[in-house]
């Protein structure tokens, strides 16, 4: 019985003996104290199939030609782009040496090794199967320390949206919200995987000026008066003075989210009066969701919203608070987004 353990090695060759004679040499390996397991795969199909149902494969190697299939190169692209598998080690092998590809294109297509099977004795195998494994463990290493920062940067930008907003009594969990379905809405505009995530950490500081706010006018019950209103429109500007001066491309985001979530597709908001499309489309976003949430939950100066009552508001101000494609693809998915709302509250 294989160890939960071992490291698991993909051979992907349309020949059963090379295969047999892949897994004669290596199976009495050990590295780290955890031995080798191995999946076979006799062409680019099968071999994408084991890669997804196995993702903690470390090493594959590869055929270069394989009879009426995609040649290993083009297997090594699949993997690499449209899998978004960096950390595999590749090997390619060929029964031809004069296929071996130049350099460039080899750095090109991120293979690993590149050998002749002729050249590849037992022994030779061990050694590059060792390099690639101990290249595998520095990568997932590597790949782990990175999603610890992500994570713990995340968890930091919750909490500077949550010091903001635990200055108004009554809005629990409203940046997590806000950043939850606006980051749903983009992917929904066809912003790509990066994007959608800047944006999601982006919009849940979209009211970090309110730092700067008083209690008394954040947490006053009832309606503010014209000073106390034209005060907290400052928070706009208070966020993005904040963030703006930052190279990094997540808070220069936020800062013009911070700056523009109060200003309306027709020119009525604050504090620069944008109208339409001069309105960054994230900020569009978050205006239209920050609005979204303040009126689905209870806060000190105004109870929830009936349901119905937030949807015929929306409709309302679609051209005149919101950008009218943003109000239809809000309203279409409006499901999706109540549920996003409910596991969130």
């Amino acid at each position: 019985m294989t160890p939960d353990n071992a490291w698991k090695i993909l051979i992907v060759d349309d020949d059963i003996d090379i295969h047999e004679i892949t897994v004669m040499a290596l199976k009495r390996l050990v590295y780290e104290n955890r031995p080798l397991t191995f999946i076979n795969a006799y062409n680019a199909s099968e071999a994408v199939a084991q890669l997804e149902k196995h993702p903690d494969i470390a090493i594959a190697l590869l055929d270069i030609v394989m009879e009426k299939d995609t040649s290993g190169l083009d297997l090594v692209k699949t993997i690499r782009e449209d899998m978004g598998n960096r950390n595999i080690r590749l090997i390619v092998r060929t029964g031809n040496p004069g296929l071996a590809p130049e350099e460039s294109v080899t750095l090109n297509y991120d293979i690993n090794d590149y050998r002749g099977k002729t050249e590849l004795t037992a022994q030779s195998l061990r050694t590059v199967i060792i390099t690639a494994l101990r290249s595998y463990m520095a990568l997932t290493t590597i790949t782990g320390l990175k999603q610890e920062i992500d994570d713990t940067q995340r968890e930091l930008i919750y909490a500077l949206g949550e010091i903001a907003e635990s200055r108004c009594i009554d809005n629990s969990h409203h940046v997590k919200r806000v950043g939850c379905i606006s980051a749903f809405l983009a992917e929904k505009f066809n912003f790509n995987p990066h994007d959608v995530e800047i944006v999601h950490l982006a919009a849940s500081m979209h009211d970090v000026g309110k730092i700067a706010i008083d209690d008394k006018i954040l947490n006053k019950p009832g309606k503010l008066t014209p000073e106390e209103f034209e005060s907290i429109k400052n928070h706009c500007l208070y966020g993005y003075e904040l963030l703006k001066n930052s190279k990094r491309e997540l808070l220069k985001e936020a800062a013009i989210i911070a700056y523009e979530h109060h200003e309306n597709y027709d020119g009525s908001g604050y504090p620069r009066g944008l109208t339409g499309e001069d309105i960054h489309l994230s900020s569009r976003i978050v205006a239209l969701v920050d609005v979204f949430d303040a009126l689905a939950t209870k806060r000190v100066y105004k109870e929830k919203w009936p349901r119905e009552d937030i949807i015929n508001f929306i409709e309302s101000q679609r051209g005149i608070k919101f950008d009218p494609e943003i109000v239809d693809i809000f309203l279409k998915y409006l499901d999706e987004i109540d549920d996003i709302f409910n596991a969130n509250t």
